[in-house]
């Protein structure tokens, strides 16, 4: 959360959406995600009902540290160099709020931010629809990277997407919203926005919201003239907020049917024409 000048902002609150309790604090970096500190699911009763100091009360936890088994820690740790001199598409998904508390200083403002749903945290279910799209993609002949929620600094790839996920105290609030850099050299990363909204709205019925924010906008990872771990200028991104854990009705997608929000990202990979599926590109020319 960041002042309209980009200077951090200071905040401490406690928030109830429906289940979810989120206590925001700290001060961010211009350019990171909304601090949303999940508090801790009680053992019994409604953790907004809780008083200050008991079992159950709101209280700021770190970002969960741990990772999938099924991915090494060296997965965060790419070596792109010359990689993209090959014939191979490289598409990067970077799974939001992962691995957060491992960020460098000078992305402290992210170690501990993200929503948490039935204890549940919002990285777990970014996670889901980040592998479903993996397999989609590999299937195609696409290389795939999960990446947590720091980039290796100058990172490449012919695509980056980061997966999130929305929270709102209004629990009517509703939509999935994609944003490319308020920066970009590469020109391309608004057309691949129109892109994906399109198949993400198509594949999963959830509706668009209207506005995109700020922070989508400077999002910490595109923002390479602020923070030495950000992306290469020349790698095309987006963010998507896949939706709002926060409604009943994104729910049913982000949650309960991530092939659904999976199966949007991919098509809107395979249907963006500087990322063609590999394995439709080699049909095409095999000889007779």
């Amino acid at each position: 959360m960041t002042a309209g000048d980009g200077r951090p902002v200071r905040a401490a609150f406690a928030l109830k959406v429906g289940r979810v309790a989120l206590v925001a604090t700290g001060a961010l970096a211009a350019g990171a995600t909304a601090v949303l500190y999940p508090a801790p699911k009680p053992s019994s009763g409604d953790v907004a009902n809780a008083g200050p100091g008991a079992p159950g009360a709101p209280t700021a936890l770190t970002a969960d540290r741990s990772a999938p088994d099924a991915l090494p820690a060296s997965s965060s740790e790419p070596s792109w160099e010359g990689s993209l001199e090959s014939p191979a598409v490289r598409i990067a998904l970077q799974v939001g709020h992962w691995r957060a508390a491992e960020a460098p200083p000078e992305l402290a403002g992210i170690r501990s931010n993200g929503a948490l749903w039935q204890g549940i945290h919002e990285w777990e279910f970014n996670m889901a629809i980040a592998r479903e799209a993996a397999v989609l993609l590999r299937a195609e002949g696409y290389v795939v990277e999960l990446l947590p929620a720091t980039v290796q600094p100058g990172y490449r790839a012919d695509l980056f997407i980061a997966i999130h996920a929305d929270a709102s105290a209004d629990l009517s609030v509703e939509g999935f919203r994609v944003a490319a850099p308020r920066r970009d050299a590469t020109r391309q990363a608004a057309t691949f926005a129109r892109v994906l909204s399109e198949h993400y709205g198509e594949a999963t019925g959830v509706r668009q919201f209207p506005t995109v924010t700020r922070r989508m906008r400077n999002y910490y990872a595109f923002n390479h003239r602020r923070y030495r771990h950000a992306l290469h200028p020349m790698t095309p991104a987006v963010i998507i907020e896949t939706g709002f854990l926060t409604n009943a009705g994104d729910r049913e997608i982000i949650v309960k049917q991530p092939e659904l929000a999976a199966r949007g990202i991919a098509n809107a990979v395979m249907a963006y024409p500087p990322t063609p599926p590999p394995n439709q590109r080699e049909q095409r020319v095999a000889p007779e």
